[in-house]
């Protein structure tokens, strides 16, 4: 595999040009971190069978920032979401023509969409909101029921990846800071993780469900399927650790469960392994659970 460098502003060498198609199919990836923290390059989140994926199908892959909670609403989240999927199809070929001197070019009409955690829920709402343009998702332990007694009251002195529990002043005091000016009032990048200890915070006291009002059916995944809203004819491919403390695997359970009862055939699948959260940072894209759940998404997409 050859040497990744990931700097934005170098796309030209980003990818050796050799192993590009005449036009690449792009895959979206959206990032982990609770919507509070981390970025688009913060290299814990980043699994390595992406660039895997991209080297072995030719691919670019494309990874935005997003406004972070609690200084933004998840409403403002899917605006950014939304904004950022208007320019992938807008003017993300013209960019990357652009940027890399004709070098490389795109094909914006063949998208993968992919994210972990809070980057799996993203993921699986661009494929709801997007059903006729994006080819399909890979979700990886996603935020799915967000009306589970983990997000909505907390962890009940449970650790969550061997943290915690935190108090939640450490949430109360950030969000009174933002809201007297002590603090920058948007936030789009975390690059350092240095915000892990307020998402903590957070989700292990049920603060998470102020980001998600219950009336907001537009938010929560499950509603959005019962509203008639479908994913990607080309499938989706929903994995999750059995062992996950941070996500519980009951959401993409449920979530199975739903696009069965209303979109039976839909080439939804669920692989559920053993495993905490982020169990497939070592993953390797050759290996058997994860090559077969693939085979098809990728089939669809690349077509």
């Amino acid at each position: 595999m050859p040497d990744i460098n990931l700097d934005p502003n170098d796309l030209s060498r980003a990818w050796p040009t050799s192993s590009l198609p005449v036009s690449a199919p792009v895959i979206l990836r959206y990032h982990g971190g609770g919507f509070v923290c981390a970025s688009n390059l913060f290299p814990g989140f980043f699994q390595p069978w992406h660039f895997e994926l991209a080297e072995r199908h030719g691919a670019v892959i494309v990874t935005p920032n997003f406004r972070l909670v609690p200084e933004a609403g998840m409403d403002d989240v899917l605006a950014d979401v939304e904004d950022h999927w208007a320019w992938v199809r807008s003017e993300l070929a013209g960019f990357v023509d652009r940027e890399t001197n004709g070098r490389v070019s795109v094909d914006v009409e063949r998208v993968l969409v992919t994210g972990d955690s809070a980057g799996g829920y993203l993921s699986l709402m661009t494929g709801l909101m997007h059903t006729d343009e994006v080819r399909g998702c890979v979700a990886a332990y996603p935020v799915i029921d967000l009306k589970h007694p983990h997000f909505t009251e907390g962890i009940g002195g449970k650790p969550t990846l061997g943290v915690g529990p935190l108090p939640a002043a450490i949430a109360e005091e950030h969000i009174r800071k933002v809201r007297e000016g002590e603090l920058p009032g948007i936030v789009s990048a975390d690059p350092k993780f240095e915000r892990a200890g307020l998402m903590f915070s957070l989700t292990h006291n049920g603060l998470s469900k102020n980001l998600f009002p219950a009336e907001k059916r537009h938010l929560f995944p499950l509603e959005l399927l019962e509203d008639g809203a479908r994913f990607p004819r080309g499938g989706v491919l929903v994995f999750h650790g059995r062992d996950d403390t941070v996500v519980p695997v009951e959401g993409s359970v449920k979530l199975e469960e739903k696009v069965a009862e209303v979109d039976p055939g839909s080439g939804f699948r669920l692989c559920l392994r053993p495993g905490e959260h982020g169990f497939d940072h070592d993953t390797k894209l050759d290996e058997d659970w994860l090559a077969g759940g693939l085979e098809k998404l990728v089939e669809a997409w690349l077509r």
